[in-house]
């Protein structure tokens, strides 16, 4: 028995260890996010009295602090495909949806693109730095329980993004996925936007990483994630005149081209 047990010491030893290292690891990034949000969330607010670009400049310095924060928990951030994204075009970009870390990671990576997301009200107040760049930035906070005002301001954004060449960022699925596979797109918002900027390309992109990240939910965070992104060749959308049938053939697709780079269609 004596023996069994000074057999199994050392594994214990480094179970023990490890969980050790994954509090610690998570306090460091969780302390160093939210030094991040309410740090920008000020800079931002300083920014914004020279100016919308001053402040989308103090939005994407946040995202990138709030990367590194990330990286803290032990985790690695791998992106690739950008140089699918013309930073002289805009976009209506649409991406499946793990955590909120998408925002952060497509806010940096996007850069002077200065995306706009179509976002849940329920954000635009109650986290620093976050909720004043969804407001001030001109996304579309839409209330799911009212659909006449989530209607009017995905219709504003969509005016933005034809007439004033805004790139936009929707996340068809609706939610996050706490398990890492794609959710069915809800095609009501995006069908608006595309429909209503017919000319503007579809920027497909490709989120993982982040709901195993999270999968205990931060108790404690899981380390050694790979966070990534995926910026897939841009695509045009059917004309409106081919009718819901053609459209509905284009969205699946584009669900098509966002599975395929998931870790486990690439594997």
């Amino acid at each position: 028995m004596l023996d069994l047990t000074l057999r199994r010491a050392p594994r214990a030893l480094a179970l023990a260890t490890d969980g050790v290292q994954d509090w610690l690891s998570t306090g460091y990034a969780v302390s160093s996010v939210l030094t991040s949000i309410v740090v920008y969330d000020v800079v931002q607010r300083v920014a914004w009295r020279f100016g919308p670009d001053a402040q989308q400049d103090a939005s994407r310095a946040m995202a990138r602090s709030i990367n590194r924060g990330a990286r803290r928990s032990g985790a690695t951030i791998r992106v690739r495909g950008l140089e699918n994204v013309d930073q002289t075009k805009n976009y209506i970009v649409v991406s499946n949806h793990q955590s909120l870390l998408d925002i952060s990671l497509l806010t940096e990576h996007l850069g002077k693109l200065n995306p706009r997301y179509v976002s849940k009200v329920e954000l635009a107040r109650g986290v620093p730095g976050v909720s004043y760049n969804l407001r001030r930035g001109g996304s579309a906070l839409i209330n799911r329980k009212d659909p006449a005002q989530s209607k009017a301001a995905i219709a504003d954004l969509t005016r933005r993004v034809r007439d004033e060449g805004v790139t936009a960022v929707i996340f068809p699925e609706g939610t996050r996925s706490k398990t890492g596979a794609m959710k069915p797109f809800k095609t009501g918002g995006l069908k608006e936007l595309v429909r209503g900027a017919p000319n503007t390309l579809i920027l497909p992109v490709t989120s993982y990483g982040g709901s195993e990240l999270f999968s205990r939910n931060m108790k404690p965070l899981v380390r050694g994630v790979e966070l990534g992104m995926v910026f897939h060749k841009p695509m045009a959308a059917p004309p409106a005149a081919l009718g819901d049938e053609a459209f509905t053939a284009f969205t699946d697709e584009l669900q098509r081209v966002i599975a395929s780079g998931l870790p486990q269609a690439r594997n």
